[in-house]
């Protein structure tokens, strides 16, 4: 498929631009192909870490673990675990 693909390029298009595909196509399907790399973005509840994230960064610094998580309650409506805020702590350099 991808010989058909270069072929089809190679014919249709000016060489310049034939240059710049084959430099760059490789790179690009090898990217595309790669499963992403475990982040935050990307893990099954990421949404929800995300606005959990939101909220503790506008809690005031300082705060324990319990006021914590009645802040998150307060914002989001649903409170968070001890171990979600000792995560972000430990990526907002906090601990």
């Amino acid at each position: 498929m991808i010989s058909r693909v270069r072929a089809v390029i190679r014919n249709n298009v000016p060489a310049w631009l034939n240059v710049e595909v084959n430099r760059y196509f490789i790179q690009n399907l090898r990217e595309a192909l790669t499963p992403p790399t475990p982040s935050k973005s990307f893990g099954p509840h990421w949404r929800r870490i995300a606005q959990v994230y939101k909220a503790l960064d506008q809690a005031e610094a300082g705060a324990t673990y319990s006021t914590l998580i009645q802040h998150v309650r307060q914002v989001t409506g649903t409170g968070c675990s001890r171990k979600l805020i000792a995560k972000w702590k430990r990526e907002r350099g906090l601990r």
